[in-house]
């Protein structure tokens, strides 16, 4: 099968805490294809949210020190329907916030939604509070390790049945992957760091 042509397909934030609980109500409960309202599960690194347990973390994220963006992503990994099986969606979301953070930026709280009953494709929305706003240059980063780490993922789930056969936690799998992420990758992506630091300081 040839790598899908993943993309980030929309990315918005607002200042309010108000605002992103509305937001996470939309993901969690948005028309399916057959115009039925859904209940999906919300979920972290850590497995699955309640509602309450999300909005408590969002409250505490704006109450926090300094400034509190909250994101709403949209992670599309190509057209038709996705590969990955729930937990390897949720394991791969959780990829993409670890690579928030290592962009040197902080997520203070996060939510996902994996959406496989509405549109043309499937989906999934992840509400992140950070610490600053994103750039662009590490939203095209970010495209390129989501789709790195979809295509890693999946051929692991196929390959080797890992969620399948050993079910262990979404927090375990995203650890397991994250060892075998490639080094090399990683100092290329620092050494884009440091250059970006040169370029603003100069």
């Amino acid at each position: 099968m040839s790598a899908r042509s993943f993309s980030v397909v929309k990315t918005s934030y607002t200042r309010s805490a108000g605002e992103a609980k509305g937001s996470v109500r939309y993901m969690q409960h948005r028309q399916d294809d057959l115009g039925e309202r859904q209940a999906r599960p919300l979920f972290d690194q850590d497995g699955e949210l309640s509602r309450q347990e999300v909005y408590e973390r969002l409250d505490r994220a704006a109450e926090s020190d300094g400034k509190t963006y909250f994101y709403r992503l949209t992670f599309n990994p190509g057209e038709g329907r996705a590969d990955l099986d729930e937990q390897g969606r949720q394991a791969w979301a959780t990829e993409q916030v670890a690579r928030i953070e290592a962009q040197g930026n902080t997520v203070k709280t996060w939510v996902g939604v994996s959406h496989t009953d509405q549109g043309q494709h499937d989906h999934i929305h992840v509400l992140a509070a950070t610490s600053r706003t994103l750039q662009k240059d590490e939203l095209a980063d970010l495209r390129t390790y989501g789709r790195e780490t979809y295509e890693y993922q999946r051929e692991m789930q196929q390959e080797l049945g890992l969620y399948q056969d050993h079910p262990g936690s979404v927090q375990e799998l995203t650890q397991f992957h994250q060892h075998e992420r490639s080094y090399e990758q990683d100092q290329e992506y620092q050494r884009q760091q440091r250059q970006r630091s040169y370029d603003y300081e100069r």
